[in-house]
């Protein structure tokens, strides 16, 4: 009986730092895959000597998907004319929401597609501020920026 009394109790106070632990940990891996998208990307535009696209599916605070478009040109369209040879839409790992941020770390609703276009897969984009977060506590999250004309990834 004192067994399953003392295990109670650690099991009591162990229980809250596991789940910050498990959101702290899933909140960086949507981090880790959203950057390797970019690079995925980027090495696309590269290799197929066309315009690839990355861009949020929707831009919201309960954003859960990104996706990659890819053209069959050089030059990446403004508009929605010439449509993409194929679009992959990707999910963040489940309990995160991947969301674009303004240079003041509020959630921005503004689009933002970041172009790689060839023959170095540079991109045209100024640099951009992206959060993935855990779903049930916005405050567990990772900070994910987007800089240079070669689209290097800074997770903090």
């Amino acid at each position: 009986m004192i067994v399953l009394a003392v295990l109670s109790t650690l099991l009591a106070l162990g229980i809250g730092s596991y789940l910050r632990w498990r959101a702290t940990s899933t909140a960086l891996q949507g981090a880790q895959e959203f950057s390797q998208a970019v690079l995925n990307t980027r090495t696309g535009a590269k290799r197929a000597n066309a315009c690839w696209q990355l861009s949020l599916v929707a831009y919201t605070a309960t954003n859960t998907q990104y996706q990659i478009k890819e053209y069959g040109t050089a030059t990446c369209p403004t508009g929605a004319t010439p449509a993409p040879l194929r679009t992959r839409v990707y999910t963040m790992p489940a309990g995160t929401q991947l969301v674009r941020v303004s240079s003041t770390g509020t959630v921005s609703t503004t689009t933002s597609t970041i172009n790689f276009t060839p023959p170095y897969g540079t991109s045209d984009a100024s640099p951009d501020s992206y959060q993935s977060r855990w779903t049930a506590d916005t405050t567990i999250k990772r900070d994910i920026r987007v800089t240079g004309v070669f689209g290097k990834v800074i997770i903090k």
